[in-house]
């Protein structure tokens, strides 16, 4: 898929990689798999700056998006190898699974490990670049709290999880996959706005690769409407490959803001800045709201917030 794609890529132009993910077995594969590229295949002199030959280390880390925790697991097994973390790419998810469960993968996942990891993109001497890769299934998504969760209730106040309370039937319309995707933006947006200023400074991405032939996707959409795709040759029209996708999300790190102002939206499309996104996947007050009722109540008192987090920047 697209995560295998990426690890390629960014070891491609140099960098050390940890693949983050949940099967241990096809994790270790992968990362066999490029070093053995790595040994016969030439890193071009302009995707690197390493010297005297040395290639990138590739190791792989155990992680479960649906366990909150485990981001801690990863972050200790990135600090152990001795070097600062410059870029962060979210890419886990699933679709047509539990309602609850999407949330839980496509959400507090990426939340919990990005403030796992912040404390190592913290000390990177370059600027460090955070990427969520997004879809624009965000647009089918016009919020992400159902109103009568807002609304007051007889418990004095006292709320159950969000999360908690999301149903755990299949998400089959796809429903909430779009508002783990807007939700995921919102995030992106809160991260703008509340990381505390930094020099260098962290930039935070949105990236949506495209229509891409992924086995998330086919796995979905069933194996009649992937054999009639297949055959009709319709999937090769339609669709990029994983590499490719991969490509559109990693070309985000050839991109440097030129403004001071780091709390705007920017999102890639197919590779390219200023893709269209909705307002409400921009919008402080509804990420606001995402915060105090959804990740909040996730992850208070489990992580550490960097600090003057929940500051207006008039406040800090």
């Amino acid at each position: 898929g697209i995560g295998s794609q990426i690890a390629h890529n960014l070891a491609f132009r140099g960098y050390d990689v940890v693949i983050a993910a949940r099967d241990r077995g096809r994790g270790e594969a992968l990362v066999k798999e490029i070093q053995g590229l790595l040994k016969v295949t030439p890193i071009e002199e302009s995707n690197t700056s390493r010297g005297g030959g040395e290639l990138p280390t590739i190791s792989f880390a155990e992680y479960h998006a649906d366990a909150p925790l485990s981001a801690f697991d990863v972050a200790s097994s990135i600090k152990g190898l001795g070097s600062p973390l410059s870029v962060l790419i979210l890419n886990a998810g699933i679709m047509g699974k539990s309602k609850q469960l999407t949330m839980k993968v496509n959400l507090i996942g990426p939340v919990m490990l990005t403030f796992a990891l912040l404390p190592l993109m913290a000390e990177s001497a370059t600027s460090s670049t955070v990427i969520n890769v997004g879809s624009s299934a965000h647009l089918r998504a016009t919020g992400v709290i159902e109103e009568e969760y807002l609304s007051p209730n007889d418990n004095d106040g006292v709320k159950q999880s969000y999360i908690g309370s999301i149903s755990e039937v299949s998400d089959d319309d796809l429903s909430i996959y779009a508002q783990s995707k807007l939700a995921l933006m919102q995030f992106s947006t809160l991260l703008r706005h509340w990381l505390p200023e930094s020099d260098p400074p962290v930039q935070i991405f949105d990236a949506h690769p495209g229509l891409v032939w992924t086995p998330l996707l086919r796995n979905h959409i069933g194996d009649k409407a992937v054999g009639t795709l297949t055959k009709t040759g319709l999937a090769s029209l339609i669709y990029k490959n994983s590499s490719e996708g991969a490509q559109a999300i990693v070309s985000a790190l050839d991109y440097t803001r030129t403004a001071t102002a780091t709390d705007e939206q920017l999102y890639f499309v197919n590779g390219k800045p200023g893709g269209y996104a909705s307002s409400e996947s921009a919008s402080f007050h509804a990420s606001n709201q995402l915060w105090k009722y959804v990740l909040a109540p996730e992850v208070e008192g489990v992580v550490d917030l960097p600090e003057g987090w929940g500051q207006s920047s008039t406040e800090k």
